[in-house]
């Protein structure tokens, strides 16, 4: 099952807006999917944002970072070597 994620950094006047994957309403949905009747075995996802503020480029790629670890690494190493061996 491919899924997709979004990291989404917004410039404003005064730091950045930062939007994040909430990997627990995530797993919380699928879960949720699982039971349902008939089973939903791909929910919608798509609305599972965290934001938060960042007042530095330091701060965002902290906050990046830490939801790019928390993705199922199978899923993100899988897609990174398929986004680097393309040309």
């Amino acid at each position: 099952m491919h899924k997709h994620y979004r990291v989404s950094v917004e410039q404003l006047e005064n730091g950045f807006k930062v939007e994040v994957p909430d990997m627990e309403m995530i797993a919380k949905k699928m879960t949720e999917g699982k039971k349902a009747k008939p089973p939903q075995l791909d929910p919608y996802c798509g609305d599972c944002q965290k934001s938060y503020a960042a007042k530095s480029v330091k701060e965002v790629l902290k906050l990046v970072q830490a939801s790019l670890e928390q993705m199922p690494e199978g899923e993100y190493d899988a897609a990174f070597s398929e986004a680097a061996s393309k040309k």
